[in-house]
């Protein structure tokens, strides 16, 4: 959950966040599995930044935000 700079909420679930070995990143992965990933790669490329935002509120620390197509 993170508040837009508008004021709206955004909500979402995380597939996968993790702690970089050295403690300076976060990375977030976001999974699709969908055939056609390139047609919603704006969209998910979006939804993704939002996640990483979330978790770099949350924690202060810096996200950032990894694609994994399957």
């Amino acid at each position: 959950l993170v508040r837009l700079d508008d004021g709206a909420l955004a909500e979402g679930v995380v597939d996968l966040a993790f702690r970089e070995d050295d403690g300076s990143t976060w990375t977030v992965v976001d999974f699709k599995t969908d055939r056609e990933v390139a047609g919603g790669r704006g969209r998910y490329e979006a939804q993704l930044r939002l996640y990483a935002a979330a978790i770099s509120c949350a924690t202060g620390e810096r996200a950032r935000g990894v694609l994994l197509s399957l």
